[in-house]
């Protein structure tokens, strides 16, 4: 429209008042809907192609901007600034149109609301598939499950009983479905039960043993579990159930035969304690009277009757050395409570004054590491480290220079002691076989011996929370380990 001039001077009153009422109708509805549009474009940023709204809303708003100038224009014209206002609307349409068609692709994409319902409907029926799928799943999982499950409601009442506790209890499922729960308890245990659930409310804790009732009365120990949840405000309690009635008769044999064992293993002890004891007094006459008539009567005997004797005191000294070992082997855990710090270079220090004459007949080199303190029993500690160094220094080929090394590591929680020797070294074969009681792999005649002095290091080791072992090459020599924890620093 070429709007020039005053067209109020040339236009009829009833035309130019219903040129001003279309144009002022127009100039509210679209700044209504540039209103709407922007309203919906701000408060539903999740909206695809908000660009769209965004565009129209200018395009409505210039559009009424437009409206509301034609209606000035009639009274007087703006020149300039009605252009202006015309090339941006014409302008917003162009760009409005080009983004328009650019969306359209995407608009085809967007489902109509029937097409929403649709897949709606589908997902839901997909929905409830698969929670019949995982229902069924479970259910076989609860049926084929080899413990009893069983479901009650916060008022005691049974309202789930799987395959396995039917076989369990003798009851079907019918049943007991809809009982109290105290049907399957003995009589004095019911009472516990209501404590049991309570302290599972308070403490989640839910595990433990309880007496169980069968249908035909009998009981039977079971091991029960117990989880809760809700449905519709209401608590459940579910339980997995366990016979341990074999578990428990194979647990008190084991006691039993444990208790049996410990009986006779200190029944044992005491006797060789006692034996050995006993046994000296006899051996000692024995050692005194062959001497004595070695001596005495030395004038009357033969030379045979001289090897005689000689052969009769050997073997009585060899036993006494027996008994003795044997008796401190059997003395050795009497003195496991009297504990104490125990510093091993002083107990070492004792120990190589003890085997001085050895060491001196055998122009042995000793040396060792700086040793810890430990806790533990210094006469069994010294004990252990003499038997030890004794054997690294007596195993010798001949004409070889004892060389023995006390060596000493730090392994964390504990310390590990080690003597190493340049001796005959023992094979593979027996290196597990020489911690054996009486277990020699050498004769009496070649390098005397008891037997025990090894297995009185295990028992020392052992005594003291440690353990010990061996490894050896045959003529390169052999090396003893034994740990002992180190001294706790918590007291």
């Amino acid at each position: 429209m070429n709007k020039t001039g005053d067209l109020a001077s040339i236009l009829p009153p009833p035309v130019l008042w219903l040129h001003s009422f279309t144009d002022i109708v127009i100039t509210l509805s679209c700044f209504g809907m540039a209103g709407a549009l922007f309203f919906v474009r701000f408060r539903r940023p999740d909206l695809t192609m908000r660009s769209l709204f965004t565009v129209f809303g200018v395009l409505m708003l210039l559009a009424g901007l437009t409206a509301l100038m034609d209606i000035g224009t009639l009274w007087r014209s703006h020149g300039l600034a009605d252009c202006v206002l015309r090339l941006i609307y014409a302008m917003t349409v162009f760009f409005s149109c080009i983004a328009l068609i650019a969306m359209v692709p995407r608009a085809l994409k967007i489902h109509s609301a029937r097409q929403l319902a649709d897949a709606n409907r589908k997902l839901e029926q997909l929905y409830r598939a698969t929670e019949e799928q995982g229902r069924m799943m479970l259910g076989a999982v609860v049926d084929n499950i080899i413990d009893g499950i069983i479901t009650i409601d916060d008022h005691n009442r049974i309202q789930s009983f799987n395959p396995a506790c039917e076989t369990l209890f003798g009851y079907t499922s019918d049943e007991v479905v809809g009982q109290p729960v105290s049907l399957l308890m003995p009589d004095p245990n019911y009472a516990e039960h209501d404590r049991y659930v309570l302290q599972y409310v308070g403490t989640a804790a839910g595990g433990r043993e309880v007496m169980a009732r069968r249908r035909d009365g009998s009981e039977f120990s079971a091991d029960l579990s117990v989880s809760a949840f809700e449905i519709s405000g209401r608590r459940h309690y579910t339980g997995i159930i366990r016979d341990i009635t074999k578990a428990k008769q194979a647990e008190d044999a084991r006691q039993k035969l444990l208790k049996r064992l410990t009986d006779s293993n200190t029944e044992l002890e005491r006797f060789a304690y006692v034996a050995s004891h006993d046994m000296q007094e006899p051996l000692r006459m024995v050692i005194n009277f062959s001497q004595v008539i070695r001596n005495d009567y030395a004038d009357k005997l033969d030379d045979d009757g001289k090897e005689y004797l000689k052969i009769i005191g050997d073997a009585a000294a060899r036993m006494r050395d027996m008994v003795q070992d044997l008796l401190e082997y059997a003395r050795l855990d009497k003195e496991v409570a009297r504990f104490a710090p125990v510093d091993l270079r002083a107990e070492l220090a004792h120990v190589l004054k003890n085997l001085r004459a050895l060491t001196r007949e055998s122009q042995a080199v000793i040396t060792y590491d700086d040793l810890p303190i430990v806790e533990g029993s210094g006469v069994q500690l010294m004990r252990l480290m003499q038997n030890l160094i004794s054997n690294a220094v007596k195993y010798q080929r001949p004409k070889r220079l004892p060389v023995v090394h006390v060596g000493c590591q730090d392994r964390g929680d504990h310390w590990e002691i080690s003597v190493q020797d340049n001796g005959i070294g023992v094979d593979q074969v027996f290196i597990n076989q020489i911690f054996e009681p009486f277990r020699r792999l050498h004769s009496w005649d070649n390098i005397p011996g008891t037997g025990l002095g090894l297995s009185v290091c295990r028992k020392i080791a052992e005594n003291h929370g440690g353990h010990i072992w061996a490894i050896s090459e045959l003529d390169v020599g052999s090396t003893f380990f034994f740990t002992l924890p180190k001294i706790s620093q918590t007291a």
